[in-house]
C-alpha cells in the first residue's frame, strides 16, 4: 500500500508539472461528454416532465382526464363529482392564449395554486422569490419564467393583459421551471380568457390501476382517462431526440480523438519517469494498479465536468427546443435540465472504453494484427455498407449504415493521405525531399488529429446537405400548399363569414379548413388521428401534392361500389403507420365513425401524425364533431391583395393577427421549421470547434520531435521563413486531402439520412440537393481556420535559434 501511493504521489507531481497535458485530456473528454449529456438531459427531463404538476408541486402525474374527442372543455362541475367519491388528487388546469398590450400572444395555464398553501415547502417549487401575503396577493399575481422575463421586457414587475377593450394590468413574479407558458390561479385564468367555468384538462397524481379502473368507470362517456405515459410527445419526439443522440454521440467521438492525442503525449511523456520507477525496484502490479486508478479519477471528474457542462449547454437551449419540441412535437409541459447522475455515469463509461482502447492500442502485437487485418477490414466495411443499403428498415439499422460508411472512410483515409506524399512531386528541392519524408514520419502522429476533422466535416457537410434539402423540398412544398391569396381566422359565425366573402367581386373561390380529432385502430395500438376537409370537391384541394406529384381529382373522393367516400391521408400513414393505398380505414370519435377508403396519399412535410383528407360533404354526414379554424381566400387576377385584407379587418372587425397574407403565412411557417435544425446546426459548430482544437494540439504536441531535424536543417543554412513555408506547406497538404476527402463522406452521410433516416424516423421522403457554392465557400472557410490554428505551434516552433533547439535536446 505505500508503494501504490508513493506512485501515486508521483504521478500527481508529474501533472504539476504538466499542467497543459492535464487540461487537454479534460478539455477533450469533457467537451465531448458535454455534448451528449446535453441531449441526455434533455431527453431525460422531457421523460420526466410528468415528475410535478403543473403548478410545480413534487407529485408525479400519473394519469390526465380529458374531454371525449369532438369536444374542447370539461365543465367544472366534474370536478365537484369526481372528488365527492374520494378522488382528491385530481387538479384541474385551464389552457388559453393571451394578448398583451404590446400585442404579444402568450401561452396561458391556469391550476389551483390554493395547493401551495397546503403543501410542505419541500415538496412544492421554489417560491422564495414569491413571498405573498393572504389570498389576494397569490391569486392576482403572474408567474412567469425569468428567461421569457427577459424576452418580455418586463422590468417594471407588471404586465398589462387585454380584455376585450380594456387592459389589466397584473403583478409579474418570477419562478424557475415554466418556460414559454405563465402561470396564474385558475380563477384568475377564468377571467382572463373568459372561459365562464370550464376546465382543459384534469391532472390525477398518484393513480393506481384498480383506482384507474374505478375512475375510468366514474366519467363513463363524458371524459377520457389518459395514462401519462401514452401522450403524443413521446411518440413524435421520438426520432427528434434519436437524431440529436447520434450526432452528439459522433461530437463525442470527435473529443475523445483530442483525448486520445492527450494520453498519447502523456504516455510518451511519461515513459522516462515509468522506467525510473522500473529500475528502483516498483513492482509491476503496483504500477498497473496505480494506473488503473489514475485513468479511473480522471475519467470520473472529466465525466462530471461534462455533465456539468452539458446541463448548461441543455438550459442554453432549452427555450429553443421547447419552442421546436411544443410547435412540432405537442410538448405539452416546459422543464428545466439538472444534473443527473445517469448523465456523469454514461460520460464515465465511455471514457473508460476509449482509455481502454488506448491501452490497447500500445500491444506491439495488437498493432501487428490490425495491420494484417486492414484490407479485410475494408472488404468487410464494404459489404456491410452495402448489405445495409438494401436491408436498412429501422432507425437503429440506418445509425449502423452510417457508422459502416464511417468506418469505411476511416479505413481509406490514412493511405489515401500517405499516397500524397509517396506519389512523385514534380521537384528536386532538397527542402520538399526533406518536407515528404517528415511528413510520413509525423503522420502516425496526425492520425487521430485527421480522422477527427474528416469525421466533423463529413457529419457538418452531411447535416448541411440535409438542412439544405429539407430547406428546398418546403419552399416547393410550402408555395403548393400555402397557394391561397389570404388566410382569415374569426374568432366566430366563420361560415356566415365565408358566405359573405364568397360574395365579394374579386373573390374567385373560398376554401375552409375544418379539422376533427379521432382514432384508428391498428394492430399494435389506437392512433390519433386528425381528420381534415378542405372544401366540398377536389378542386378544393388544389394545394396538395401526391406522391405522384399530382393534385387530387374528382375520383378520389368519390364513393366506390359498396358506398365507402374516398380519402386521402399523409406520407407518414405509408411509412410510420404501415397503411397502403386501398385500405378501408374506420375513424372513430366517441360513438361517432366516418369509414372511408384510401385512394392516394399526399406529401405533409414538418407533419409525423396520421392525417386524413376528406370533404366537407363526407364529414357532414359523418357526424363526427369538427371545429372550424378559418377560411382560404384565392383572389381573381390582378387583384390587390393588400387593399382586400384591409377591406375584410375594418368590414368584419378583425386584427391583422387574423387576416394573414400568403407570404406572411410562409414565413411564419418557414421559421417554425428552421427551428427544428437549431439545435443540430448548434451541436455542428461545437463538435467542428472541438476538431480544430484537437488539430491545434497535435501540431502543438509535435513541437519536441521536431526539434532535432530542425536544428539539423538550421545548421545546414535553412532560414527559419524556409522552415515555416515547409512546415505550413505541409500542414495544408494534411488538411487540403482531408477536406478533400471530407466530402464525399459528407455526400454519403447525407444520401444515406435522406434515403433512410429521415422515411424510417421521420416519414418523409425528398430529393437530395446540393448547394455546391454553399459547399465550396465552407470548406474554404474550414481549410483556412484549420491551416491557422495548426499554424500557430509552427511559428513558435521556426522561430527557435539553432542554439536553442540543440539545447532543448
Amino acid at each position: 500500500m505505500a508503494e501504490l501511493k508513493l506512485i501515486l504521489i508521483t504521478y500527481m507531481q508529474f501533472y504539476r508539472r504538466h499542467v497543459g497535458l492535464l487540461l487537454l485530456f479534460f478539455i477533450g473528454f469533457s467537451l465531448g461528454a458535454a455534448l451528449l449529456t446535453a441531449i441526455q438531459g434533455l431527453n431525460l427531463e422531457a421523460g420526466k416532465r410528468y415528475q410535478q404538476t403543473t403548478a410545480l408541486i413534487a407529485n408525479p402525474v400519473t394519469h390526465f382526464i380529458r374531454p371525449v374527442l369532438g369536444e374542447n372543455r370539461l365543465p367544472n362541475s366534474m370536478w365537484s363529482r369526481i372528488r365527492a367519491v374520494g378522488f382528491t388528487q385530481v387538479q384541474p388546469v385551464l389552457e388559453g392564449v393571451i394578448e398583451t398590450d404590446k400585442q404579444q400572444k402568450l401561452a396561458l395555464r391556469g391550476v389551483n395554486l390554493l395547493q401551495w398553501l397546503t403543501q410542505n415547502a419541500d415538496s412544492s417549487a421554489s417560491t422564495a422569490n414569491n413571498s405573498y401575503s393572504g389570498f389576494e396577493q397569490l391569486l392576482n399575481t403572474v408567474y412567469i419564467d425569468p428567461k421569457l422575463m427577459q424576452r418580455l421586457n418586463l422590468k417594471n414587475s407588471r404586465i398589462n393583459i387585454k380584455m376585450g377593450d380594456a387592459n389589466r394590468t397584473l403583478t409579474v413574479s418570477e419562478l424557475q421551471g415554466l418556460g414559454m407558458t405563465m402561470l396564474v390561479d385558475i380563477s384568475l385564468a377564468d377571467k382572463l380568457l373568459r372561459a365562464n367555468g370550464v376546465i382543459s384538462y384534469f391532472e390525477v397524481s398518484g393513480l393506481n390501476s384498480k383506482q384507474a379502473a374505478k375512475l375510468n368507470a366514474l366519467l363513463g362517456d363524458q371524459a377520457r382517462l389518459e395514462a401519462a405515459q401514452e401522450q403524443a410527445f413521446d411518440a413524435l419526439s421520438e426520432a427528434f431526440f434519436f437524431n440529436l443522440q447520434a450526432l452528439a454521440l459522433l461530437g463525442y467521438v470527435v473529443g475523445a480523438f483530442l483525448s486520445f492525442n492527450a494520453i498519447k503525449l502523456a504516455y510518451n511523456a511519461r515513459a522516462h519517469l515509468q522506467q525510473q520507477m522500473w529500475v528502483l525496484g516498483c513492482q509491476r502490479s503496483a504500477l498497473i494498479k496505480a494506473l488503473a486508478i489514475e485513468l479511473t479519477l480522471l475519467s470520473l471528474f472529466a465525466a462530471v465536468l461534462g455533465a456539468i457542462l452539458g446541463a448548461a449547454l441543455a438550459n442554453a437551449l432549452v427555450m429553443d427546443v421547447s419552442a421546436t419540441l411544443r410547435g412540432l412535437y405537442q410538448l405539452d409541459r416546459s422543464f428545466v435540465v439538472s444534473l443527473d447522475s445517469s448523465m456523469v455515469a454514461s460520460g464515465f463509461t465511455l471514457n473508460i472504453f476509449v482509455l481502454l482502447g488506448f491501452l490497447a492500442s500500445q500491444s506491439t502485437r495488437l498493432s501487428t494484427v490490425l495491420a494484417r487485418i486492414k484490407w479485410p477490414m475494408l472488404m468487410l466495411a464494404i459489404t456491410a455498407t452495402s448489405y445495409l443499403a438494401l436491408t436498412a428498415n429501422t432507425k437503429m439499422g440506418a445509425l449502423l449504415l452510417c457508422v459502416c460508411v464511417l468506418l469505411l472512410f476511416f479505413v481509406v483515409t490514412p493511405p489515401i493521405v500517405k499516397a500524397v506524399f509517396k506519389l512523385p512531386w514534380p521537384t528536386q528541392n532538397p527542402i520538399i525531399q526533406w518536407l515528404k519524408a517528415d511528413s510520413i514520419v509525423q503522420l502516425p502522429a496526425l492520425l487521430s488529429s485527421v480522422l477527427a476533422i474528416l469525421m466533423a466535416m463529413g457529419a457538418a457537410v452531411g447535416m448541411q446537405i440535409m438542412v439544405g434539402s429539407f430547406s428546398d423540398t418546403l419552399d416547393t412544398h410550402l408555395e403548393k400548399r400555402l397557394s391561397a391569396d389570404l388566410y382569415v381566422r374569426p374568432d366566430q359565425n366563420i361560415q356566415a363569414l365565408g358566405a359573405k366573402l364568397r360574395e365579394l367581386p374579386e373573390v374567385e373561390k373560398v376554401g375552409v379548413y375544418w379539422s376533427a380529432k379521432s382514432e384508428l385502430k391498428t394492430p399494435k395500438t389506437m392512433v390519433a388521428v386528425d381528420v381534415m376537409a378542405f372544401g366540398a370537391t377536389a378542386s378544393y384541394n388544389q394545394h396538395l401534392t401526391l406522391l405522384n406529384n399530382k393534385a387530387p381529382t374528382s375520383t378520389v373522393f368519390e364513393k366506390n361500389k359498396n358506398g365507402i367516400v374516398g380519402c386521402l391521408v399523409n406520407e407518414p400513414a405509408l411509412l410510420q403507420y404501415s397503411l397502403t393505398v386501398g385500405d378501408v380505414i374506420t375513424l372513430r370519435q366517441h360513438i361517432n365513425t366516418l369509414t372511408c377508403q384510401v385512394r392516394a396519399a399526399y406529401y405533409d412535410y414538418g407533419e409525423q401524425g396520421l392525417n386524413v383528407v376528406v370533404t366537407t360533404t363526407a364529414l357532414l354526414n359523418s357526424s363526427l364533431s369538427y371545429t372550424e379554424y378559418g377560411l382560404s381566400l384565392w383572389l381573381k387576377l390582378n387583384s390587390d391583395v393588400d387593399a382586400i385584407a384591409e377591406y375584410i379587418q375594418k368590414q368584419h372587425q378583425l386584427d391583422s393577427q387574423q387576416v394573414i397574407a400568403n407570404q406572411q403565412f410562409k414565413r411564419f411557417a418557414k421559421q417554425l421549421f428552421g427551428k427544428t435544425f437549431y439545435v443540430t446546426q448548434a451541436l455542428n459548430i461545437f463538435i467542428m470547434l472541438i476538431a480544430l482544437f484537437g488539430m491545434w494540439v497535435s501540431f502543438l504536441t509535435l513541437g519536441r520531435g521536431q526539434l532535432q531535424p530542425m536544428a539539423v536543417l538550421q545548421t545546414l543554412g535553412v532560414t527559419q521563413l524556409q522552415l515555416l513555408g515547409a512546415k505550413v506547406l505541409q500542414a495544408a497538404l494534411i488538411i487540403l486531402t482531408t477536406l478533400l476527402l471530407a466530402i464525399p463522406l459528407g455526400l454519403c452521410l447525407g444520401w444515406v439520412l435522406l434515403t433512410y433516416v429521415m422515411p424510417i424516423a421521420f416519414g418523409w421522403t425528398m430529393a437530395m440537393t446540393v448547394n455546391w457554392l454553399q459547399l465550396g465557400g465552407f470548406t474554404v472557410l474550414i481549410f483556412i481556420l484549420a491551416l491557422f490554428v495548426s499554424a500557430l505551434p509552427l511559428i513558435k516552433l521556426t522561430r527557435s535559434a539553432v542554439a536553442d533547439n540543440v539545447a532543448k535536446l
